[in-house]
């Protein structure tokens, strides 16, 4: 008998040996049946998996919905700082800011007691960074060198239907020496009535070296008050006709 006719032979004897049931138990331990449920299963894992990645989704689309709300609205004021009325002739420096014609006013500014004025009604920010916000846009922050203007500037702001509660920031401050009141220009302020408002018997400014930057008052009809420069108010933009 050759070699291999001998090991089929022993192999042989040794499934014998076993009987049917041990042979059976062997192939299961090695080969497992396939649980029934398993086709189930695997289908819940996966809906689950798709289901956490819609829920990510969900959140990651409203987070940059907010954020895009802010942009366009940034985006607005920039755009409209640099678009001028092609039938009034603007024109655009070298700088790339808005130099107006006489009469002209850019994007939206308007036409305010001789200047052209733009309140930011949907940005709330530090005195700095108002500043900032209205350089930016090609001006400043606002300054009345006359009663005239400042009245034509409170009805601006009034048919804005601005909330009272809310405060507007113009160019005007004491940082460099405590209780000299002067516009961004370097120009003395003008003090008392009409321009600066009042608290009971108290006329403004009377906040002393915490408050050193002045706004526009909503509870007091929009009088000007001193206030801690650190407040988040609206900034008054400016443009002065050339």
């Amino acid at each position: 008998m050759g070699p291999t006719a001998v090991v089929l032979w022993m192999v042989a004897g040794a499934v014998r040996a076993l009987g049917p049931h041990r042979v059976d138990s062997l192939y299961d331990e090695h080969y497992p049946p396939i649980h029934p449920n398993c086709t189930q299963s695997l289908t819940d894992l996966l809906l689950l998996r798709q289901e956490a990645k819609l829920s990510e989704l969900t959140l990651a689309e409203q987070t940059s919905t907010e954020v895009l709300k802010e942009a366009v609205h940034l985006l607005a004021d920039i755009r409209n700082s640099l678009t001028f009325d092609q039938g009034a002739g603007g024109a655009v420096s070298s700088r790339g800011r808005p130099t107006p014609v006489p009469g002209s006013c850019p994007g939206n500014f308007a036409s305010v007691g001789g200047t052209c004025l733009y309140l930011a009604t949907h940005t709330d920010v530090a005195w700095g960074a108002a500043r900032q916000f209205c350089q930016d846009l090609g001006g400043d922050l606002a300054i009345f060198r006359d009663a005239n203007a400042f009245a034509a500037a409170l009805d601006y702001i009034r048919n804005l239907a601005t909330a009272r509660a809310k405060n507007v920031w113009v160019g005007g401050y004491d940082q460099i020496e405590e209780g000299k009141w002067i516009w961004i220009t370097k120009e003395a302020m003008p003090k008392g009535t009409p321009y600066w408002g009042a608290i009971g018997f108290g006329r403004e400014p009377r906040g002393g070296a915490g408050e050193n930057c002045a706004l526009l008052y909503g509870t007091d009809d929009f009088m000007i008050h001193d206030a801690p420069c650190s407040w988040s108010c609206k900034p008054l933009c400016q443009i002065t006709h050339s």
